[in-house]
């Protein structure tokens, strides 16, 4: 038995690491374009920075434009992870399996990209260490910052300790292929020298279950916050305790969608159908649905 599953694990370790080769002509084609994107938006926020706050026309009325719009997206998009990782683990629905580590890193991300229109959307981003050195417990500000970061540190050492085993696996195979020894160094430094014998996964399943507890509070806290830094402007329709649980269920809802569309994406781009079957679709789409009927 033991055999049989180490053999399933290789063969499977060795499908998704066929993913990891060289760039296709069209990967190649997307990337090159997304590096013109982004070079794109670093003149445009060299310009900002000399030119000031107004270049973006935002004024008393429209004073959150796009940046705070894309601040509350990437939140939103950001609980994924809490919601298919996390929750699915609390409540043991093992169909999530194939789809844990794309929504962990979803969350990651985007949190990243998230937190950094707080920075951009900041006439002084040099100031920004103000918002601690001179905080104000009653500042809606301070607490978003707080949320945030406390929700990206906890996304991020729930991704990588989910990801030791994996990375002791790739330490394995580099061991078994020869791959170049600082590839060995690093696996074998990542992965803690974690080895999968039953008392060690027992552990780890542990410490998994423990930071799924913690994370879906904090995930919740982080775009309540959110919500009430709008709701706290007195601006008509908006001035209301409503916001809280809207918000929340508004970011449960895009990031499954979010997650959906990333299954579609990875399931074509790297023949991925034997992982993500249309099953994971099915459940995920009747989740949706659920959800959208409390957002409703």
């Amino acid at each position: 038995m033991h055999t049989y599953k180490h053999t399933i694990r290789w063969q499977i370790a060795g499908e998704v690491k066929d993913t990891m080769g060289p760039f296709t002509p069209s990967g190649q084609f997307f990337i090159g374009t997304m590096i013109v994107m982004v070079l794109w938006g670093l003149v445009a926020y060299i310009w900002q920075l000399r030119q000031g706050l107004i270049v973006t026309s935002m004024r008393d009325y429209v004073s959150w434009g796009t940046y705070m719009s894309n601040f509350v997206f990437f939140i939103g998009i950001s609980h994924a992870g809490t919601l298919i990782s996390a929750i699915l683990r609390v409540t043991h629905a093992e169909w999530r399996r194939p789809i844990t580590r794309m929504a962990e890193a979803i969350t990651v991300f985007a949190l990243v990209v998230g937190a950094s229109m707080v920075i951009i959307d900041m006439g002084r981003p040099d100031r920004i260490l103000n918002v601690i050195i001179h905080a104000r417990l009653q500042s809606p500000i301070l607490w978003d910052v707080l949320s945030i970061t406390t929700y990206l540190t906890g996304s991020l050492i729930y991704l990588y300790v989910a990801m030791i085993p994996d990375l002791s696996l790739m330490h394995e195979m580099a061991v078994e292929q020869h791959m170049a020894s600082w590839r060995i160094k690093l696996y074998r430094f990542l992965s803690l020298g974690f080895v999968p014998t039953p008392e060690k996964t027992r552990r780890l399943d542990v410490a998994l279950a423990t930071m799924a507890v913690i994370i879906i509070p904090v995930a919740v806290s982080v775009h309540t916050v959110v919500s009430w830094v709008f709701s706290m402007t007195l601006r008509p329709g908006w001035h209301s305790t409503i916001f809280g649980p809207y918000f929340v269920i508004g970011a449960i809802y895009s990031g499954t969608a979010a997650i959906i569309f990333a299954m579609a994406v990875f399931q074509k781009a790297y023949h991925l159908e034997r992982y993500l079957t249309k099953e994971h679709f099915r459940k995920l789409g009747l989740l949706l649905l659920a959800l959208s009927v409390i957002y409703i």
